[in-house]
């Protein structure tokens, strides 16, 4: 059954155990495939305090958090977040729409050189094929969470195209609803025996001592 680019990334998201990304209203269309499948938009106001939200989350939740961005100028208020993510090995996936490619290289409205602007991000890619939408949210966040976490960009298509791809089974991210150890950056359900997460870095802890 085809499905557009918007439901493709929700169901994907969603079989990954995502719960939560950080968002403005727009685009429209991925938000609302994203709230009818229980995961839940963190709005923002301007997209630097965005990446910075995501870049908390994920250093307190231990899990992989996800931003999503308009583009051209937009884009460039991720650079500040992501920098400081690429340098704290905080595994962040910024969803980067981009100009219809019928209309790329044309003085497009806020079009702008994403490849170049994000060309330091630990993984960097553009989505131009709807029906390989799984395939590139796979890399995205295999690269973001794999060996040394750190910021993933995929400069995505808009939404509302059509996508006839296979869907991405459930068990295939199953590792991901766990978050990996911080010890030794495998999986909980994998990781090295006599490995212990710290007493004191749980999400509980972080904000129990942000009261005091």
């Amino acid at each position: 059954m085809a499905a557009t680019v918007a439901v493709a990334i929700a169901e994907n998201l969603r079989n990954r155990g995502i719960s939560e990304f950080f968002a403005q209203s727009l685009p429209s269309s991925l938000v609302l495939a994203a709230e009818d499948r229980g995961i839940r938009q963190i709005v923002y106001r301007t997209e630097n305090a965005g990446g910075a939200m995501a870049d908390g989350f994920a250093r307190v939740s231990r899990r992989c958090a996800v931003v999503m961005a308009q583009n051209g100028p937009a884009a460039a208020l991720l650079v500040p977040p992501l920098a400081e993510a690429a340098k704290a090995s905080t595994p962040v996936v910024a969803l980067v729409q981009d100009v219809p490619r019928p209309h790329r290289n044309k003085n497009a409205f806020q079009e702008f050189d994403h490849r170049s602007l994000f060309a330091w991000c630990k993984w960097f890619d553009r989505l131009d094929d709807p029906e390989r939408t799984p395939d590139y949210l796979d890399a995205a966040f295999r690269a973001a969470t794999s060996g040394r976490p750190g910021p993933a960009v995929l400069d995505r298509c808009p939404p509302n195209q059509v996508s006839t791809g296979p869907r991405v089974p459930a068990a295939m991210c199953r590792w991901l609803r766990s978050g990996p150890c911080r010890s030794c950056g495998r999986s909980r359900s994998r990781r090295r025996p006599g490995c212990r997460r710290p007493r004191n870095s749980g999400p509980r802890r972080v904000f129990r001592a942000a009261r005091r």
